[in-house]
Formats: structure tokens, sequence, C-alpha cells
């Protein structure tokens, strides 16, 4: 099993962030939930985070948010998981030894949102890493970045479970798409609770 944490960083998830996702404080205790419970049950977690340049050309779709070095691009539960840790950089590639580790917590850098724009992230996705796994996936925002995240971890094969209460989208219209393309992609719907009890 591996949890995917998309994007849980101060500009997306504080009121005053950059590039707030409106209700995003609603899940924030859920998130922490999940995050702790990969701690317990040393559930190896991905964790996606925007790292930007302040010229980057994502900016010309979306405002500058998650600038490198800046407090929005921190994420909103730093220390967590408490899980050995590996910050792998924008621009790593996943060399022929490169594989994804048990009870272990990446960091997986990108300048586009979707997160399998990380090479090092899309290389081990192609040679099958996710095939056939349990992925339960959470974090913002359900029409962006999650929408990305849980269809490409379908096109590779895995088994995706999204955290319906620990997801916030940024406007209704997309987020009923976004909705219905996962539905459509396999992909099935969870709660918080649902995903601890059955880590039992």
């Amino acid at each position: 099993m591996y949890f995917f944490d998309v994007d849980t960083q101060r500009d997306f998830m504080d009121i005053d962030g950059a590039l707030y996702v409106p209700g995003a404080e609603k899940i924030r205790a859920n998130i922490e939930r999940l995050l702790r419970a990969a701690s317990d049950k040393r559930i190896t977690t991905i964790s996606s985070r925007c790292a930007h340049e302040s010229n980057d050309p994502e900016f010309e779709l979306f405002p500058p948010h998650c600038i490198e070095g800046t407090p929005g691009a921190e994420r909103i539960f730093p220390d967590l998981p408490y899980l050995p840790r590996h910050e792998i950089a924008v621009d790593e590639k996943a060399g022929p030894l490169a594989k994804i580790a048990p009870a272990t917590h990446y960091v997986v850098k990108k300048k586009e949102f979707d997160l399998f724009s990380n090479a090092w992230l899309d290389g081990l996705r192609q040679r099958g890493a996710f095939k056939g796994e349990k992925c339960v996936v959470f974090g913002v925002a359900t029409d962006y970045c999650v929408r990305a995240c849980a269809l490409g971890l379908a096109q590779a094969g895995a088994r995706v479970f999204l955290v319906e209460d620990a997801i916030q989208g940024v406007a209704p219209e997309t987020i009923e798409k976004a909705i219905t393309e996962k539905r459509a992609a396999g992909v099935e719907f969870t709660t918080t609770d649902e995903v601890l009890k059955g880590l039992d």
C-alpha cells in the first residue's frame, strides 16, 4: 500500500495562501490523521511538493505560488509521517536501480501540477511500480493535482482509493468533471475512517 499526499502546502491549504483552495482548512484534521497512521503503520508515503522558481512557465496558467524558500512552499505537516525521508529533486531521474523502499517517506518536488511531471516518479510508474498496488490519494486540489495523481495511477494499473473527506477542490464545475473522470477510470471512493479501519 502507498499513501499519496498531494500538495498539502501552505499556499494551497492556508486561508491566506497565494493559491488557497477554498475550504481546505476543513480537511486538515483528516490529512493529519492519515499521515499519523502512515507513521504508526509504517506505510510508504509519497508527498508531492510544488517547488517553483519565480519565472516558472506554470505561472502563465496560475498565480505565483509555492516558490522555493518561501513559507508558502512548506508542507502544513512538515514532520509527518515520522518515517525515513528522501527528497526527490525536480530534475532527478530514475536510474536502473531506483525503487520505492518500504516504510519510507518520499517528498517529490515538481514544477507542474501533475506529480508525474517528476521524471523519477514517472520512471518508476512506467516500470510498473504501482501496478496492482493499493494507492490511497488525498490532498488538494480535487480538480487539478489530485485529479492528475488519481488518473495517472489508474492508467498505471494501480488500485486507486480517493479519500473523499480528505480532498478539496477549486470550483464546482471542474470538481464534478474530475469526479466523473475518476469514476470512469475505476477510481474507488472512500473515507478517512474507512481507510484507518482497514489498517487495523
